[in-house]
């Protein structure tokens, strides 16, 4: 391959670092060091925690990557302006969305495609294969002047092959001793730490060189880095022709046009910006650009008024006008996009609203706006006018200004803040909330508790601390006649190549199977490992007592939440435990409803075909052998969470799709609340639940069977197993389980707690409880036992209690 030379520059006019902004570590003791370490999905401070103390001082920077553009760019400029870093380990496992690892190996080995515009890689794989904010001269620098090294691991099966084509390429850059340990790893189905220690020694080992640095032109890069201005605080104190206020918990816009007054209301400020924009037409020059922006601050102000409850200053001195005729909401968002300009608004340290003015072409000058206020950057805006003229320029100005406005009000108010998103919330760092989110459609359920769990979630770092940030919270979804709102798998849900209905049909076939391929499936735990199949068992006992639900089990408390020493790595490793863990089926006046318990969700990726599963496979099969009608169904999360590293961006799509408001909905089934003066009627509803605070019982009260049961469960203290546990691998894991209930040795239809659950999230220790055909009447008694049994295990994990979610499944008087 034909290449450019690479100026050279003196160390003394060495570039800053970093030299676009990232999330990264850099451990002061390495500053030296010449090996940097991308940790793709999982957190650089669980890989920092891993590597040998003899090592550290080789690793002078990590950080995580998940895209292509923009996320392996900026890596690429960094790795060229660290003033020692010579190497570059990919471990981890890499983005199966995007294949970044394996696309910057393909980059390297075989350029970019010149008959194509937008720097796509030749050959390259996945979504967005494209480096577009690089200029050649750099790719062809960073090729010269770092060596890329792969230890990682993937899902695709097109990496492999282009592995080992790599390190063929790469052989003469590395030692005999390197290329061997790269071979022997590659294809591996696990990558452990002690191959990344192994690989840092031996490259430490290796003489030290002087890196010889690049000149860095920023207009090579400018779109990644813009150049930033300041612009002075000022608030926009001009008069407009309209005013935004809060009309019966909608938004109300009144407005002047041309001499005319119109007005205009709605639940989304997007939407009336848009219909706005549909019903002016060519009157829409009648507005100035600042005034447009000013439309769109205003929309998302009172919006932000109305979902949080506050009252906020008005951006603009408003008019004082009363619309005569209403503009009608527009029955569908058709967008078209600016082809020219596009805009990235954020909030950066000490509450500065930062606005990137971009382009498509790379020519075009860019800039970074900061200011405390939202005012002069509006100002500044609508004076540069840098936007297409085209149909839809002023929903575009709207679109911007709405933007600018949340973000505005996010940092006065110390809110969190992200582009597109029309929510601004409070990061909650300290509480794991109960949430719940019923309807009879999937993606309107699954969107309400993503929203919930997004904006109200405790976050913190999860348990597997190589996953990162989470957003963690107790979520019970219901499902409204599951037949109608199970019925169809949106298409946007499809992952890879199958469609959805082959998702459906794929994933019912692994919960049904008899076998499995490596520590268990939920088909074995369900159909083999009690010795028995619970399914038509389940149906016989409904049959014959139709009067009390019945529960089938998956997690086994005598068996799970294990752990034992790994001969592959020498270190202890951990049972993996089934997720969903129970499904308790409810026969009621004719329906069939059901409540299925999972210890831990995914509540992005997982999710859908975990709930598609169980229904096909399970629910389906209960219901039809018993000739009911379709009921409601529930899932609890116990500990459902969103990895922010990883899955953001994700939920953020999924919140912006479309669906469909619920219709009357029938919700005899529940979930009726308890406490306080509040008693359900046990003839109509199947679902009851509190969320109260745990309170310190550190007696053992006289009526607790499930206590004496958990610690002579099968022969086993499950109590003292969970305990050690969590002494071996965090407080903060939701792998321990206890039940009363052990399928094959107990009545199906009994009387049990059969879900308990404790762990130490945001600092304090949370309790979950699920009992079965168990009497109101008991719950003050029940309250007292899941107090005590929580106050044990505050005791022995030396945690502060915080609050019990409890549930009655086929709750009798």
């Amino acid at each position: 391959m034909e290449q450019q030379a690479v100026a050279v520059t003196k160390r003394s006019k060495l570039p800053p670092f970093p030299l676009v902004d990232a999330v990264l570590i850099t451990p002061g003791e390495s500053r030296a060091g010449a090996i940097g370490v991308c940790t793709n999905m999982s957190a650089p401070g669980q890989v920092l925690n891993e590597i040998e103390e003899r090592n550290r001082p080789n690793v002078s920077v990590l950080g995580s990557l998940v895209v292509n553009r923009d996320g392996t760019e900026r890596m690429i400029l960094n790795c060229l302006a660290h003033p020692t870093i010579r190497y570059l380990i990919l471990f981890s496992e890499e983005s199966l969305t995007f294949s970044p690892s394996t696309n910057l190996l393909l980059a390297l080995q075989h350029g970019l495609d010149g008959k194509k515009p937008g720097n796509y890689i030749m050959g390259g794989k996945a979504a967005s294969a494209h480096l577009p904010n690089l200029s050649r001269r750099i790719i062809d620098a960073f090729r010269e002047s770092i060596t890329v090294i792969p230890l990682f691991m993937y899902r695709n099966s097109y990496t492999e092959p282009v592995l080992r084509d790599y390190l063929e390429w790469l052989r003469p850059r590395l030692t005999p001793e390197i290329y061997e340990l790269l071979q022997q790893a590659t294809g591996k189905k696990n990558i452990y730490y002690d191959l990344l220690n192994q690989l840092l020694r031996l490259l430490g080992a290796l003489p030290h060189q002087e890196k010889a640095m690049i000149e860095l032109d920023p207009s090579e890069f400018r779109h990644l880095q813009p150049p930033v201005v300041d612009i002075p605080a000022q608030k926009l104190a001009v008069t407009v022709p309209f005013r935004v206020s809060d009309d019966g918990g909608q938004i109300r816009l009144d407005i002047e046009v041309g001499g005319e007054t119109f007005f205009i209301r709605g639940k989304e400020d997007f939407r009336m910006a848009y219909s706005l924009m549909k019903f002016l037409g060519e009157k829409k020059a009648l507005l100035s650009p600042l005034a447009e922006f000013a439309i769109g601050a205003e929309l998302a102000r009172v919006d932000t008024e109305i979902k949080n409850g506050i009252s906020l200053e008005p951006f603009v001195h408003p008019a004082s006008v009363v619309g005569k005729t209403e503009i009608c909401l527009e029955p569908r968002v058709a967008l078209l996009t600016d082809k020219k300009y596009y805009y990235k608004v954020s909030v950066r340290d000490q509450a500065i609203i930062s606005v990137m003015c971009l382009a498509f072409d790379v020519c075009e000058e860019v800039f970074d706006l900061r200011s405390p206020e939202p005012g002069g950057i509006f100002a500044w805006l609508a004076e540069q006018d840098r936007f297409e003229a085209y149909e839809m320029d002023i929903l575009h100005r709207m679109d911007v200004g709405a933007q600018i406005g949340r973000a505005a009000i996010a940092a006065k108010l110390g809110y969190a803040f992200i582009q597109d998103f029309s929510n601004i919330f409070r990061i909650n760092k300290t509480e794991l909330p109960l949430m719940i989110a019923d309807g009879d459609s999937f993606l309107d359920v699954h969107k309400t508790l993503l929203r919930k769990l997004y904006t109200e979630g405790l976050t913190e770092e999860h348990g597997d601390k190589q996953k990162g940030l989470a957003r963690s919270g107790i979520v019970l979804a219901v499902y409204r006649n599951a037949e109608k709102a199970l019925e169809r798998l949106p298409s946007f849900y499809k992952q890879g190549e199958q469609s959805t209905d082959e998702m459906r049909t794929n994933y019912k076939e692994q919960l049904l199977r008899f076998d499995h391929d490596g520590d268990y499936s939920y088909g074995e735990r369900t159909r083999v490992h009690f010795g028995f199949d619970q399914l038509p068992k389940t149906i016989e006992a409904l049959k014959r007592d139709p009067g009390r639900a019945a529960v089938i089990q998956r997690y086994d408390p005598a068996v799970d939440m294990g752990s034992f020493l790994d001969p592959a790595s020498g270190g202890r490793t951990y049972t993996h435990d089934p997720c969903l863990a129970y499904d308790l089926f409810i026969p009621k006046q004719g329906k069939l409803h059901s409540f299925h318990i999972a210890r831990a969700h995914n509540a992005v990726n997982a999710y859908p075909e975990n709930i598609f599963g169980l229904h096909d496979a399970y629910v389906l099969a209960v219901r039809t052998g018993l000739g009911l009608g379709a009921g409601d169904f529930y899932m609890l999360s116990s500990r459902a969470n969103i990895l922010l590293l990883t899955e953001e961006q994700r939920t953020k799509k999924i919140l912006a799709e479309p669906s469909k408001p619920s219709n009357d909905m029938d919700t005899a089934s529940g979930p009726d609340e308890l406490g306080g003066n509040t008693r359900p009627d046990a003839n109509a509803g199947s679902v009851a639940y509190a969320f109260l605070p745990l309170r310190a019982v550190p007696d053992r009260p006289a009526s607790s069977a499930f206590i004496d049961r958990f610690k002579n469960f099968e022969g086993i203290d499950t109590i003292a197993r969970a305990v050690s546990y969590y002494r071996e691998k965090g407080v903060q894991h939701n792998n321990p389980v206890l039940s009363e209930y052990q399928a094959g040795r107990n009545d199906p239809q009994g009387e049990y707690l059969v879900f308990f659950q404790a762990n130490v999230l945001g600092g304090k220790l949370h309790a979950t409880a699920v009992f079965q055909n168990r009497p109101l009447s008991s719950w003050e008694s029940d309250r007292n036992g899941l107090n005590h049994l929580a106050t044990v295990f505050s005791q022995e994990l030396e945690a502060p209690l915080g609050n019990l979610s409890l549930f009655y499944v086929g709750y009798r008087p």
